[in-house]
């Protein structure tokens, strides 16, 4: 980089050379980490630093920390650690008479703290010497952290005291994880972008249960689609993937079954003696946590689309989104934002829900948050004009030019309807309404850009 704005091209050169691949309204914010580093690095031509990306270990990481997003805490959604406890890892006991290990599978494990969070969850169940926990993640740099197995405070900031009592010896604001827990999980360096999946010869093939948490949402979809059909091959017959409630669904791209619980969107795959003709087809079920079957089946997911989407849009989900905006407009802001955060949990398939919770990050200035909802909202329908205004309106000082691209899509669809139709998740807005207020954010933004060029 010789000067001026940070290219788009540049990030997807980067993000391609270290195995990554983003949505192409990232790539101006990446663009700009990248610049970033380069400064700091004391690297002044693009091309140099795209051939020493992969041959220098410390660059590489410090490009994947730019690009890349490592929030992480022990017990992080709990209730989809509840899930495992209370469901899955009694059936997988149930299921190997043979005294086989339950196989488990941290994917994008960071820092170490969700794979650490399973062998104390075992433990606390008596079988962690019964299960065999692998983890994986892309940077070098985070593996040596998790090996290590100390942590701070912040990262058991929603771990009970008394757990953090028996697994840890705490020592000056520090805690390690003691060695028995930590002997339990083998850590693995792994590019989603490039490693070929299943591997059995590195053994990574046939686990009982796969967490890819907080991963594919910053993918972009062909990446998306290939991963998923690799992480079902991963999977024994009858094994689980998790996802987080902000990754995109993954039931078109391989025949999971899918279920829609109060932790998540939950992906098996079939039993191969299973009878499928005995298993319901008429919808996705929604289910609590504290049910003898709190994973209720449902067919294929590529069977199931249209029934998920109509169970989500049902009146209980109404219902809750009449609520947040009830909330929202007497100014009770903070308990819209409350309700909203604590719905897409229950409901992640819901683009009125994440649509909210957009809104109401928007009005706390909590942008980065309000964006990823709001790319949330397009992943799971694209022609909501809506989603696409607001996710401009959030980006245009952090990346104007993905700012400029979601307005633009928003203006050409709302171009493309009568001017009186009424705008889906925007109340009392019309078309033609709309595509004014985006051609007004666009002209703002190309004037901002123009000036700073002078």
């Amino acid at each position: 980089m010789t000067g001026g704005a940070p290219s788009p091209n540049l990030a997807e050169q980067a993000a391609h050379r270290v195995g990554l691949s983003f949505p192409a309204s990232r790539k101006g914010a990446i663009a700009s980490a990248i610049a970033r580093l380069m400064v700091q690095r004391g690297i002044g031509d693009s091309r140099s630093f795209l051939d020493r990306l992969g041959l220098d270990e410390d660059l590489t990481d410090d490009a994947i920390a730019a690009m890349t997003v490592s929030e992480t805490h022990f017990f992080r959604n709990p209730a989809q650690f509840q899930l495992i406890r209370q469901t899955m890892l009694p059936e997988l006991q149930r299921r190997r008479s043979d005294g086989s290990p339950v196989r488990i599978w941290s994917l994008g494990c960071a820092t170490g703290e969700e794979p650490y969070s399973l062998a104390i969850l075992c433990d606390e169940e008596g079988l962690l010497e019964n299960v065999r926990i692998s983890a994986a993640d892309i940077s070098r740099r985070a593996l040596v952290t998790a090996k290590a197995a100390e942590y701070g405070e912040w990262s058991l900031r929603n771990t009970d005291h008394r757990l953090r009592k028996r697994y840890f010896t705490s020592c000056e604001a520090r805690f390690r994880l003691h060695e028995r827990l930590r002997r339990q999980v083998e850590f693995t360096q792994l590019n989603l972008g490039t490693d070929e999946l299943p591997a059995p010869e590195r053994n990574l093939a046939d686990f009982d249960l796969i967490l890819c948490r907080n991963v594919l949402v910053y993918l972009d979809a062909i990446a998306v689609r290939r991963i998923a059909r690799q992480l079902f091959a991963c999977l024994s017959d009858g094994g689980w993937l998790l996802t987080a409630p902000t990754d995109p669904p993954l039931w078109q791209y391989a025949p999971f079954e899918t279920s829609i619980t109060p932790a998540g969107v939950i992906y098996r795959r079939m039993m191969a003696h299973s009878d499928t003709s005995k298993r319901s087809i008429s919808r996705v079920t929604s289910v609590q946590c504290q049910t003898k079957n709190p994973l209720a089946r449902v067919p294929p997911a590529r069977a199931c689309v249209a029934d998920a989407r109509k169970t989500l849009g049902d009146n209980a989900v109404k219902a809750i989104a009449r609520q947040i905006r009830s909330r929202s407009d007497m100014g009770e802001t903070r308990d819209a934002a409350r309700l909203a955060a604590q719905a897409v949990e229950s409901h992640p398939l819901s683009a009125e829900l994440h649509f909210l919770q957009g809104l109401s990050q928007m009005t706390h200035g909590e942008t980065d948050a309000a964006a990823a909802a709001l790319r949330r909202v397009i992943y799971l329908d694209s022609d909501l004009a809506a989603a696409q205004f607001f996710l401009g309106v959030c980006l245009k000082d952090s990346d104007p030019q993905a700012a400029l691209r979601a307005l633009e899509n928003a203006l050409l669809f709302c171009l493309s309807r009568p001017q009186r139709e009424r705008v889906v998740l925007m109340s009392g807005a019309t078309a033609g309404h709309l595509a004014e207020r985006a051609r007004r954010e666009i002209g703002k933004i190309r004037w901002h850009l123009g000036s700073e060029g002078l």
